[in-house]
């Protein structure tokens, strides 16, 4: 709660401005207190693509794909308070054009939570679009399920096969996804920079 001197109308605009100045101080000093940065602060972490290949059936196209995920300062110093994270795969199937702008035909976006339980001392995968979880000992383990992916179907359909297409794939840490003390902390601190960069190749069919 603002205190009267903090009221719009109640004193110049300099003092309003100070007086935000000073509680935006008071937030971050809380913020800091209830989640300390780690005094590897700036270490990004790894966010990259390691292997993937897609293939072809009478169902129709078919992705694999593994993510090397190594946690940044800040995310992992969340992770082990208790704080869930949740990751962002983006998987496109893209319309190449010679003369025109490439054009995206399909997206597909799958989210996957990670979790550390104190009691069980493990930690929880859950893959959000197939209701489905995992448990792991390690975190290692548990960062190599979060950026796993088998049989993905990109396309249900025949894709016309005297066009050319490519596949974009790119991985990020949902910083929206993050609870709001933690977020704020996110936005303003390169520690929690994890966002691949987008991966393309051609699909093979």
């Amino acid at each position: 709660m603002f205190n009267q001197d903090c009221l719009i109308g109640q004193q110049p605009a300099v003092t309003l401005t100070g007086c935000l100045r000073r509680r935006t101080a008071q937030l971050l000093l809380l913020l800091a207190c209830c989640f300390p940065v780690p005094s590897s602060a700036e270490d990004p972490g790894i966010f990259q693509l390691e292997d993937a290949h897609t293939w072809r059936t009478e169902a129709g196209d078919f992705l694999n794909a593994q993510f090397d995920i190594l946690l940044s300062s800040g995310a992992e110093e969340a992770v082990k308070n208790g704080v869930p994270l949740m990751f962002e795969f983006q998987v496109q199937v893209v319309k190449k054009n010679v003369w025109l702008w490439d054009k995206v035909e399909i997206e597909r976006v799958r989210y996957r939570q990670l979790k550390y339980h104190a009691l069980s001392e493990s930690y929880q995968v859950k893959n959000i679009s197939a209701a489905s979880q995992g448990n792991y000992r390690r975190l290692d383990d548990a960062l190599r399920a979060v950026g796993n992916f088998q049989n993905l179907l990109l396309s249900g359909e025949m894709l016309d096969s005297e066009l050319n297409y490519e596949i974009r794939l790119r991985g990020s840490l949902d910083i929206e996804a993050l609870p709001t003390p933690v977020r704020l902390i996110a936005y303003v601190s390169s520690a929690w920079d994890m966002t691949s960069k987008w991966y393309s190749w051609p699909l093979v069919r």
